[in-house]
């Protein structure tokens, strides 16, 4: 019965690990039939996703299965002893955490400073591979319509043809858009917690000396040049999010703009 109950326990905790997860880009929205290349850019940032999200998950399963027969192990069997394995394997198999969390733990200000740049840095590649993805699906959509306008007037494709592959197209550019704001959305919480990290490292350098400790002017100064950079490159991100946000409104523009010239191209060319 113990040892029934103990392994009821582990499946318990691991269930959530190894169910799936919400891909942060949303569902697909977009069926491909027409135009596998133009969806591309999209499949293989959400299968890159899927290989991030598959190693956590992973490596918390890992954890939480050894931690169990260890603590089952250790405490001769009784289930209270795998519960609390399985919890702190599973613990240090998923490695998470947020911005502020992460650094209030490093005590030493230019250590902590050099990660904020580092995770500042490395946030914003991440905001250029998704916008970058998106632009090169639309741009690839973008040029697909401007070929099935010109097949449309040539009478090359039929009406119902035309409408599907057009349907496809316009999923399609509504996905890249809806990817550009989510990478927005992202780029803009990024933004407020790097904010709310760096006003507490000014205040503690505005701090009176007594209050911070004994630290020599040389290092007072390398922190302030440190936080310094690390607001230059906020600011950057902020300027980089509204970049993002504005190509998503010119997408979303450009796929009702698609709509009107498509009903105009079968109207005059009588397909």
């Amino acid at each position: 019965m113990r040892n029934l109950l103990s392994c009821t326990l582990i499946m318990l905790l691991l269930a959530p690990m190894t169910s799936g997860c919400a891909s942060k880009y949303g569902p697909q929205q977009t069926s491909v039939h027409y135009y596998p290349a133009c969806y591309r850019p999209i499949s293989t940032l959400r299968e890159s996703e899927q290989r991030v999200a598959s190693s956590t998950a992973g490596g918390a399963a890992i954890g939480a299965v050894g931690g169990a027969l260890l603590g089952l192990l250790a405490s001769g069997g009784e289930a209270k002893g795998a519960l609390i394995g399985a919890v702190a394997g599973g613990a240090a198999g998923a490695v998470t955490g947020n911005i502020m969390g992460k650094h209030q733990k490093i005590a030493d200000d230019n250590r902590r400073m050099a990660s904020y740049l580092q995770d500042i840095e490395g946030n914003i590649s991440g905001l250029d591979i998704t916008s970058a993805s998106a632009r090169a699906a639309l741009q690839c959509y973008d040029r697909q319509f401007r070929l099935l306008l010109k097949d449309i007037r040539a009478r090359r494709v039929s009406r119902r043809q035309a409408e599907h592959m057009f349907a496809e197209i316009q999923s399609g550019t509504r996905e890249a858009a809806s990817l550009l704001g989510s990478a927005a959305d992202n780029g803009r919480n990024l933004e407020r917690q790097y904010r709310d990290a760096l006003a507490q490292e000014e205040r503690r350098l505005s701090a009176p000396a007594a209050s911070r400790g004994t630290r020599s002017s040389a290092s007072a100064a390398a922190s302030r040049a440190s936080l310094q950079k690390a607001q230059k490159r906020t600011s950057d991100l902020n300027r980089r999010v509204d970049r993002i946000a504005d190509e998503q409104t010119a997408a979303q523009r450009q796929a009702d703009a698609q709509s009107r010239e498509l009903a105009e191209a079968l109207a005059s060319s009588q397909v």
